[in-house]
């Protein structure tokens, strides 16, 4: 028998080794409440009909012969499927120790005797509506649960889906992609040198390189959100990452500089994959650049701060607006260059989910008067000797995957 939500509908039971007690209180609640009662004169018999029809309540004598109204409390309490059975204890006792010890048992309340008709209906009447609130509840947590896992469940189909689409566009783009720009690259090399189109040429290779850094870095986008775990991770000098994505980008139009107190992470060692971490160092500095006019500057600085390693990469150009920097780390969510057409492609977004990988986190902000500031944090996983550029391993090489 399942316990009912509508408390006039209500079964109760009643365990008291008092006869008389059990007579009047079974009349009262027939007549003056119209529940079902069901009565037993001792604990042992009440335990064993328990689970067979489990009541909306139970009015509990303490003082019984054989096992005490304690020790039936505690029983049912113990048992996760009688524990939500509200429990009130029928007592002549005095001692506040004793009501402790039945609230202490899980008991929702006591009626204290000679029993009053009043008390005891409005008590039963308090407790079966706030059980029937309770199993309303748990009913809308169970129902939402259920929502919650399906909908997981079919985000995960899609989001799976979109990955694996979009891995196998940035694959198949580039064969038509290479044939393009072999085509495009024959034809400026066949012209004539006096030709005036040749002015068109540092814009092309401009759009080529940043066509083909976008179908990469979608590729390695989509590969770590579906197989990150093929990844070898090791120690890796986190200077060393840092001094070789500044080397690639030696050709920037902004001057890009590494402040003397960096000095003080040589030798700190990160947990990561190291083209990984070279990625997300190059897309981070490269992506600060664009936020600059010709001329300003871009500065690196990392310090060791506990147990983890604080990179920051500041700019002294223009503060960004709200809008740009709640969207900056989504995926082509900042579209509005100091410099330069477009946006920033994929590097700020690759750049955080990776450093995500890493157990790490990224943010940007706005500095105090003009700039912005990027800030990466990776846990430190030891200091070593440092490593110089020679005894280093060549970071941007290969992906890293098994």
């Amino acid at each position: 028998m399942k316990t009912k939500h509508n408390e006039e509908n209500a079964t109760i039971m009643i365990v008291d080794d008092e006869p008389h007690n059990l007579d009047v209180l079974e009349r009262m609640l027939r007549e003056e409440g119209n529940y079902e009662v069901i009565a037993f004169p001792h604990g042992e018999m009440a335990l064993s009909a328990v689970k067979e029809g489990l009541p909306d309540l139970i009015l509990l004598d303490i003082l019984m012969p054989g096992i005490d109204g304690f020790e039936v409390c505690r029983r049912l309490k113990a048992d996760k499927s009688l524990a939500g059975i509200p429990v009130l204890f029928l007592c002549a006792l005095t001692d506040p120790l004793d009501k402790v010890k039945a609230f202490n048992l899980g008991a929702v309340d006591y009626i204290t005797k000679p029993l009053s008709e009043e008390e005891v209906l409005a008590r039963v009447k308090t407790h079966l509506s706030l059980r029937r609130y309770q199993l309303h509840m748990e009913e809308q947590v169970r129902i939402r649960s259920e929502q919650l896992v399906e909908a997981h469940r079919r985000l995960r189909i899609w989001d799976d889906a979109k990955s694996q689409w979009l891995g196998v566009l940035a694959h198949e783009m580039r064969t038509p992609l290479t044939g393009v720009f072999g085509v495009a690259d024959y034809v400026f090399d066949e012209l004539p040198s006096e030709s005036a189109l040749h002015d068109f040429r540092p814009e092309y290779e401009a759009s080529r390189e940043r066509m083909q850094k976008l179908v990469d870095d979608s590729l390695l986008l989509t590969y770590i959100d579906v197989a990150s775990d093929t990844y070898r991770m090791c120690s890796v000098p986190l200077l060393t990452a840092i001094e070789e994505a500044m080397a690639g980008l030696d050709g920037s139009a902004v001057k890009i500089k590494l402040s003397k107190g960096v000095e003080d992470i040589a030798g700190a060692m990160v947990h990561a994959e190291p083209s990984l971490l070279f990625r997300a160092c190059s897309d981070l500095i490269r992506t600060a650049t664009l936020c600059v006019n010709v001329g300003e500057c871009v500065s690196v600085d990392a310090s060791v701060v506990d147990e983890e390693v604080h990179m920051s990469i500041r700019t002294n150009g223009p503060l960004l607006s709200a809008d740009s920097l709640d969207s900056f780390f989504e995926v082509a969510g900042q579209r509005t260059l100091i410099r330069g057409n477009g946006d920033y492609g994929l590097g700020p977004a690759l750049a955080a989910r990776i450093i995500e990988l890493f157990k790490g986190s990224v943010r940007i902000k706005n500095r105090a008067r003009k700039g912005i500031e990027i800030k990466l944090v990776l846990p430190l996983e030891g200091m070593s000797n440092p490593v110089s550029k020679e005894d280093a391993s060549m970071l941007p090489q290969g992906n890293g995957a098994e």
